[in-house]
């Protein structure tokens, strides 16, 4: 490629990007639809040397998605997280998992493989952090307070979604990989992520802090940047994304006290190639297959729209938050975040997702983008009218629970703060239970299969139905411990409101029926493992599978003998 081609492609590229984003500023959207568009124009209107363009732009987007999550885990201030995050770390582990499980269920239920459902669901839950921290603080709706903790919940989820993509590289690589291949592959990516954070942590930030000290703040910039592609180089060496490696040494970065120099002086630099990356996901949008796809888009908006307001407000609810604030938070997060772009473009490149299927999740972010300045603007709006104009009964329903809730948590203040402390603990673990128990029935759920071919081939003399009923007694163990626990956590939740009751109706405040109560304690004194059982039982039948309710019971009757077994072993030789 001579000067005169590559100084062409740049003089497009750049005067193109800056006019889109212009005109769109203008029109009060984010710049990023600028860049989208740009690369729309540029991919479908300009007859130059597309070869050339497509190469500048490819190598200088990947530097662009370096410097951009770089920059995001520079923002993951860990010692801010650890101090306010508790509340934006409790909206994302409610959130989140919903988010995923409703876009898988709707990816099913639209005809998709299993892996496009799963990155569907992974596509769809984040939020944009930069759109959603302009336009918030554009408009000033909420409380300064407010804004914060809604950026914070945005970080948290960019935290999360790296996780998310990190998990989902085994599936980017061809959904032929046996199931020894992804756990092997997952287990290498969380041990290289601990080793990255837990060891960079010690040595980096005190090197960057040394050079800040000593050196000019052009040499702090260069070190801490070759420190940045170096991690995503390691990062693609062990088949992961180039992203995941770069916010990670962000992370990193964040605990220096430099980090402040370094984020002024990579900013510039992360704008540019960020418009190259966002250029380089509008070339690969053709304006037919819009067209073409208007109805499924706005489908896709429209699931993501319903999932993202009702999952935040839920978590709002449970944090024990107004249900107004509730309701403009979860409003003003309904715009997909830059990892939707990220996660499809990565699924596009793999051959995971089709032309029309990147096209239809691109233009629904681009879609929530343009209305989320509308939605936020009027959220107060919307709220009263929703709240005016919804059934009598409906907003009864809600006041009561919400009355509960609140009653809960003024019980629980009252109690000692060792109490309270350890009734979030177990509702926390409780939910993690529940998470687990999902988890494992999907695992079970895709690879059932591949296990009982597994056990077929493998041991001759064992009938195929004899194997399957195998594998589903081994899913009835495995989902037993976590829901031992769940049990344990919940019996646990239960007492402390039931005392808080009883100390509350000592004073003349109680306000639960003795029927409430009494159902309370009946829970409480059911054995354990009764109710394990009974549990895994219904969850197992649930769950399709290809044999009858014998099978089903002989595996439910084969997995209680497990039980028994290694619950007399330990016994026997002491172990608690």
């Amino acid at each position: 490629m001579d000067e005169a081609t590559f100084l062409l492609n740049m003089t497009f590229l750049l005067l193109v990007a800056g006019i889109c984003s212009v005109i769109f500023k203008k029109l009060k959207m984010p710049s990023i639809i600028g860049y989208l568009a740009a690369g729309i124009i540029l991919a479908n209107y300009w007859v130059g040397e597309s070869e050339e363009t497509e190469t500048i732009v490819s190598i200088l987007s990947s530097m662009g998605l370096v410097l951009l999550m770089f920059c995001i885990g520079m923002e993951l201030n860990l010692k801010k997280l650890r101090k306010s995050g508790a509340f934006a770390i409790l909206v994302a582990l409610i959130q989140l998992p919903l988010m995923i499980m409703g876009g898988y269920i709707f990816g099913l239920f639209m005809g998709w493989d299993t892996i496009q459902a799963i990155l569907f669901g992974a596509i769809i839950s984040g939020s944009s952090t930069a759109v959603v921290t302009a336009v918030l603080r554009d408009q000033g709706k909420l409380s300064k307070e407010d804004v914060e903790t809604i950026i914070l919940i945005t970080v948290v989820e960019d935290v999360a979604q790296v996780i998310i993509l990190s998990m989902a590289s085994p599936l980017l690589v061809g959904s032929a990989m046996e199931l020894d291949s992804i756990v092997w592959m997952l287990l290498i990516i969380l041990i290289f992520m601990i080793a990255a954070v837990s060891i960079g942590i010690l040595f980096v930030p005190r090197a960057l802090d040394w050079i800040g000290s000593k050196m000019p703040d052009e040499i702090l910039l260069i070190t801490s940047l070759g420190m940045c592609f170096a991690m995503a180089m390691m990062s693609v060496w062990i088949g992961m994304s180039m992203a995941i490696g770069a916010f990670l040494m962000g992370v990193v970065v964040s605990q220096a006290n430099s980090r402040g120099t370094i984020e002024h002086d990579v900013t510039p630099m992360k704008d540019i190639f960020m418009a190259m990356f966002f250029i380089s996901v509008g070339l690969e949008i053709v304006p037919s297959g819009i067209i073409g796809n208007i109805v499924l888009i706005m489908l896709i908006f429209m699931v993501y729209a319903f999932l993202k307001w009702g999952t935040v407000f839920l978590a709002y609810f449970i944090g024990d938050r107004s249900l107004r604030l509730g309701f403009m938070s979860s409003v003003s997060l309904i715009a997909m975040g830059e990892f939707a772009f990220i996660i499809a473009k990565a699924g596009l490149d793999a051959g995971v997702l089709s032309d029309d299927f990147y096209t239809s999740v691109i233009s629904a972010a681009l879609v929530s983008m343009v209305v989320l300045p509308l939605l936020s603007l009027n959220s107060s709006k919307i709220c009263d009218y929703a709240f005016e104009h919804a059934p009598r009964p409906a907003i009864a329903a809600v006041r009561r629970v919400e009355s509960v809730r609140d009653s809960h948590y003024a019980r629980i203040a009252l109690s000692s703060r060792s109490t309270a402390s350890r009734f979030k603990e177990r509702m926390t673990m409780a939910y993690i239970d529940i998470l687990l128990v999902v988890a494992i029935e999907i695992v079970f759920f895709v690879f059932t299969s591949d296990m009982t071919n597994f056990l077929f081939n493998n041991i001759g003399t064992l009938p195929y139905t004899v194997c399957y009923t195998v594998v589903l007694a081994v899913n009835f163990v495995a989902i037993a411990i976590p829901l031992y626990n769940l049990i344990k956590n919940l019996k646990f939740v239960e007492k402390v409101l039931i005392d808080a009751e009883r100390r509350a109706e000592a004073r003349g405040e109680g306000n639960l029926q003795r029927r409430s109560i009494k159902f309370h304690k009946v829970f409480v004194r059911i054995n354990n493992w009764a109710l394990v059982f009974t549990i895994a039982f219904v969850i197992m039948i649930l769950v399709p599978t290809s044999i009858g309710l014998i099978e089903h019971i002989l595996a439910m009757l084969g997995g209680i003998g497990i039980i028994l077994l290694i619950y007399a072993y330990k016994h026997r030789t002491g172990v608690d």
